[in-house]
């Protein structure tokens, strides 16, 4: 036997003894994870719609209604809805509907919404799982440290609560799955070489951006992958690769602009938008804001208005957002070029650009817990990555498990009493009124 086939026994014996260690541990790990959901989202499944924020036309259309006969699937597919095009979302409901006897009972609605965190959350698990596993630069036990902390944070953390308990934004969760599903048929494709799994990739990117437009940075997110597995980005092959990929994503944001001029909004019309200048102040508050917020989650709220409107001035205090964003990363550049914090670093930052308004788009709010739902297992991939180091550690191992379990608690109960603002119109509206009244002053 010569060195390359001693070489290949070798890494397929580490390989199947860390698939029985892993099957292992998933064993107890998946039922963790689903049981924290149930428990922290339990009111979810009492939540009515909320027939006054976008249920009403989002969920009650003629679309819902009609069916599953092919001219009713025709329109689904081929017509723009109050400026969105979301087929694949609105199939969802369309199915829930005839499934449940042609009426709309917000439980199996919800239901749906909660089961489709639930797989998220897994798929989360198992993409830094084999992320990490690829990468060869972990051990089983930071492997798993990470993955399940990463997967955990995601299942209770209230940022994602507007996601999970309001209807009207289940399509987040639904671009979500298939995004994630393609994440981690790409980790299988690096292993393999096997040109089916780019197959379904090229599917599941279909199905994600059919869902949500967010899903349109999926090209991007693959090279990501690569650059943090140390795959050569500059060779041909890499891009050739990707190809078919980024002109899908290209088709893509051209159908989203078209579906927002339908609706008279967007890029494509005469409409004012706010100045350039503006919008790059808005976009460090933004990034500012969900970054903060997936850290350390307080004062959530349902609207987070503008500063000002179309053709005012930006408020003084929020022009210091761009400077202070550059200070930090120039003063932290060197711990930022650490491959893993790089790479926590901009997954979190590709899921947001499309929503941080340096490209304008049709938003009345200038932050939304909803579009962080992706880009957030970037910063909670970052909190597990620190823990596992400082766990390492004998003079850091027992205050980091503490102030882990301490930050585990209070997401926990933060996000049981969250969930329970969407528990209707009334609740919301007081939040709401809230957030207004704030505004105004």
């Amino acid at each position: 036997m010569n060195i390359t086939d001693q070489t290949f026994v070798q890494s397929k014996r580490k390989f199947e003894r860390l698939s029985i260690f892993y099957q292992n541990k998933t064993f107890f790990i998946i039922p963790a994870l689903t049981v924290s959901i149930l428990l922290v989202y339990k009111s979810v499944f009492s939540n009515q719609f909320q027939m006054h924020w976008d249920d009403q036309w989002v969920i009650f259309n003629f679309y819902t209604e009609n069916g599953l006969t092919p001219t009713n699937l025709y329109e689904i597919f081929t017509q723009f809805f109050h400026g969105q095009y979301s087929p694949i979302n609105q199939l969802t409901f369309t199915l829930i509907y005839a499934a449940t006897g042609s009426i709309y009972d917000p439980v199996w609605f919800h239901t749906y919404s909660v089961i489709l965190h639930i797989f998220n959350v897994f798929l989360t698990y198992f993409f830094i799982r084999n992320l990490l596993t690829a990468s060869n630069g972990f051990d089983s036990r930071s492997v798993l440290t990470i993955s399940f902390c990463t997967a955990f944070i995601m299942a209770i953390h209230p940022f994602l609560v507007e996601a999970v308990a309001w209807m009207a934004a289940s399509k987040i969760l639904l671009y979500a799955f298939f995004y994630l599903l393609a994440l981690n048929s790409y980790l299988i494709y690096l292993k393999t070489k096997q040109i089916r799994y780019l197959v379904l990739i090229f599917v599941l990117f279909i199905l994600s951006f059919g869902s949500k437009e967010q899903a349109v940075t999926l090209p991007a997110c693959l090279l990501l992958i690569d650059y943090v597995l140390n795959r050569d980005i500059k060779q041909p092959k890499i891009w050739l690769e990707k190809a078919p990929f980024i002109l899908l994503s290209l088709i893509f944001c051209y159908v989203t602009l078209l579906s927002q001029k339908n609706w008279g909004t967007g890029l494509l019309t005469q409409n004012k938008e706010y100045p350039f200048y503006q919008n790059i102040i808005f976009g460090s508050y933004a990034l500012t804001e969900y970054l903060v917020k997936c850290l350390i989650p307080i004062k959530l709220n349902f609207m987070y208005l503008f500063p000002n409107k179309v053709g005012q001035p930006v408020p003084l205090r929020f022009w210091m957002y761009p400077p202070v964003l550059l200070i930090m990363f120039i003063t932290l550049r060197d711990f930022l070029k650490k491959r893993w914090v790089l790479f926590a670093l901009l997954f979190f930052i590709l899921h947001l650009i499309l929503v941080l308004h340096i490209i304008p788009i049709s938003r009345f709010t200038i932050v939304a817990d909803r579009y962080a739902y992706v880009a957030s297992i970037g910063v909670f991939f970052f909190i597990a990555y620190v823990f596992d180091k400082a766990s390492r550690s004998v003079k850091y191992k027992q205050i980091s498990i503490l102030l882990l379990t301490i930050y585990i608690t209070y997401l926990g109960i933060y996000t049981h009493q969250r969930a329970k603002v969407w528990h209707d119109n009334k609740s919301l509206k007081k939040e709401i009124f809230e957030a207004v009244s704030k505004q105004s002053k």
